[in-house]
């Protein structure tokens, strides 16, 4: 796994040295995927019992789908990455969930979440920090954020496959709720409006928060964080009941999500004095 993000990381410098076509990264992304599933030996085997018709084993499908998830949250943590914090904390939530799910099981590879989750704590004392000559500013650039994005998901299929599996494939998406959520509801936008998909814009959800509600931006990561929190709890307490219960509830959500940004947006371009989200 760590080999394989090394690659995807030198494809993130080089990204934000050359400013890659993003639709080429996201190919190279999914490519990364392609070998974590077959190489790495990481990949969705079962989604579990999404159709009320029992468990569902994707064979064939099981490395394009592993690549789908990689190069998609890859994309997502990488959109997020708008203000300090954001992208590295809902990477922290998720691995922070695993970690803690993990130890209780007693789980072999437990400890091999905190080689991720130490150095996104160290990052964040220089990400958010007072920008001195003690924690001067550091920033993720493309190469950390879907670095993040590809350990994160890397760590998601590894902890919900197999006999050792600690979580709900299902609830792997509850986990990583608000970067896909944002991703999504963003593309539906922009295709909505016949803009680009994969060009950079003010339409993600932080960006919503600090134009069209008056947060500042620190104000803006607590409620977003808040969010991915309430999220994974609900994940956590839907495995009560069967996966095609969450999975429907979990679309629910988005269509909330994507009802709640697209007013929000809105609102904003009818502000008097308040410039529109779009160009």
């Amino acid at each position: 796994m760590l080999a394989i993000a090394a690659f995807v990381f030198i494809i993130g410098v080089f990204d934000d040295v050359k400013h890659i076509n993003p639709w080429i990264r996201l190919g190279i992304e999914y490519g990364a995927g392609i070998v974590l599933a077959t190489w790495g030996g990481i990949s969705i085997q079962n989604v579990g019992n999404l159709l009320a018709m029992g468990d569902i084993p994707l064979l064939l499908l099981a490395a394009p789908l592993t690549a789908l998830s990689v190069a998609g949250l890859c994309n997502a943590y990488n959109m997020l990455d708008g203000i300090d914090g954001v992208s590295s904390s809902l990477v922290a939530l998720p691995l922070a969930v695993l970690f803690g799910l993990a130890v209780n099981a007693g789980h072999p590879h437990a400890n091999a979440l905190l080689l991720m989750l130490i150095p996104i704590g160290v990052f964040l004392l220089f990400n958010l920090g007072p920008n001195n000559a003690l924690l001067p500013k550091m920033f993720l650039g493309d190469s950390g954020s879907i670095t993040l994005g590809f350990l994160v998901t890397a760590a998601l299929v590894f902890f919900s496959q197999g006999e050792t599996a600690i979580i709900e494939p299902v609830t792997a998406l509850w986990l990583v709720c608000l970067p896909l959520m944002d991703m999504l509801a963003t593309m539906l936008r922009r295709a909505r409006k016949r803009l680009p998909l994969m060009e950079a814009d003010r339409m993600h959800l932080h960006h919503t928060l600090v134009d069209t509600t008056g947060l500042g931006k620190r104000a803006a990561l607590a409620v977003m964080v808040s969010y991915g929190a309430i999220a994974a709890a609900a994940g956590l307490a839907l495995e009560a009941l069967p996966a095609y219960v969450s999975l429907a509830l979990y679309f629910l959500l988005f269509a909330i999500h994507c009802g709640f940004v697209i007013k929000a947006e809105s609102l904003a371009t009818k502000k008097p004095g308040k410039p529109a989200l779009l160009p």
